[in-house]
């Protein structure tokens, strides 16, 4: 995806990418990951990442009642999450024919999918400052991480990030090329290189480089103060919160990578012959939609995380559950009950049919 034909991950067609008759069973290859892999990977990825985040909405709602700022940032992490999952069927449609959902549905879904990588990456970070406030600065904390404030920020977040995702939104379009319909960026050819170069520079500065500075200041602090500390419960917070990261960044980082390789090349950084720079950027398109695909996996992941890192929500979907079997229960109690009172009616009014029709006979 040069700056000419950087898709929206919708689109999917091994015809982007020209290969050598040397190498024709690649392309077949390649084909049947197309075809087969990737949509079967993104529907249990979809399932997965619906169900797992609606259990994490559910439980923090209804059970946590939203109590902490941590709570509040959590729930918003979910929601990002879903965001990626709203996009996954139609990810999945796309692979499997082409785009038929038009323009106005190809600027929403490019919309939605930066908004969900810009909150994501945001919210992980504003996790990781509320747990180095709450551990490093506790008495500045009791003042500092209220509910409000925890409101406030959240919605500086989501500001931030539909700001960030508007050029996408105002330059992606669906696009016919070969009888082929596919949504796709299209900058303004007099801008072309100016726009994606900055594209690609947000995404990097944003994506990865503030938030790892962040984020290393914030970890480093924490460990230091935690050294002497003998509280559990701090502890398995920071756990918590450092597992979600180290995954987020665990799949993500590769993305960003090849973001800010694709930025070099822009900008010509690179010195290679036009047959080397043309091999290079085939290189990069198929790491870019490897990569892609890496990422949309982890919008499932931290449901796992909160159930096996995280004894509370461990605690809180056992609840869950059960009171899930008890309604079950009582339903299935209740149907019973009226079916058997049905069943007596029923035969109640047979037996006086019957008694009716013999005194008439």
């Amino acid at each position: 995806m040069d700056a000419a034909n950087k898709n929206f991950p919708t689109t999917s067609s091994t015809e982007d990418y020209v290969y050598p008759d040397m190498v024709t069973y690649t392309i077949k290859d390649l084909t049947l990951v197309e075809e087969i892999f990737k949509p079967v990977l993104y529907s249990i990825v979809f399932t997965c990442g619906l169900v797992g985040n609606a259990l994490v909405l559910g439980i923090l709602i209804w059970f946590k009642k939203l109590a902490s700022v941590t709570d509040i940032y959590l729930l918003n992490m979910a929601i990002s999450d879903l965001l990626f999952v709203f996009a996954l069927p139609f990810v999945i449609y796309s692979i499997k024919y082409q785009w038929e959902f038009g323009d106005a549905m190809c600027k929403i879904l490019a919309a939605i999918y930066y908004i969900g990588f810009f909150s994501s990456i945001f919210f992980v970070t504003v996790l990781s400052v509320d747990r180095y406030l709450a551990i490093v600065h506790v008495v500045f904390s009791l003042k500092f991480r209220t509910v409000r404030l925890g409101i406030i920020v959240t919605l500086s977040v989501w500001a931030c990030s539909f700001l960030f995702s508007l050029p996408h939104f105002i330059f992606h379009k669906q696009d016919i090329k070969d009888g082929f319909k596919y949504c796709t960026v299209s900058f303004p050819k007099e801008h072309e290189v100016t726009i994606t170069l900055l594209s690609y520079l947000q995404m990097n500065v944003f994506g990865l480089i503030i938030p790892l500075a962040v984020l290393f200041f914030c970890y480093s602090s924490i460990i230091k103060n935690l050294q002497n500390s003998k509280s559990r419960q701090k502890k398995y917070a920071v756990r918590l919160i450092f597992i979600i990261v180290a995954v987020f960044f665990l799949f993500w980082t590769p993305y960003n990578i090849v973001v800010f390789l694709k930025f070099l090349k822009v900008l010509g950084v690179f010195n290679f012959t036009v047959e080397d720079l043309d091999n290079f950027s085939k290189q990069l398109s198929t790491a870019m939609d490897i990569t892609q695909t890496i990422s949309f996996v982890h919008c499932c992941l931290n449901p796992i995380i909160y159930t096996f890192a995280g004894e509370n929500f461990q605690k809180h979907l056992y609840r869950m559950f059960r009171k899930l079997l008890k309604c079950m229960k009582v339903n299935k109690v209740r149907g019973s009950f009226e079916n058997s009172v049905l069943d007596r009616f029923s035969s109640t009014r047979e037996s006086r049919s019957s008694s009716f029709t013999e005194a008439v006979v």
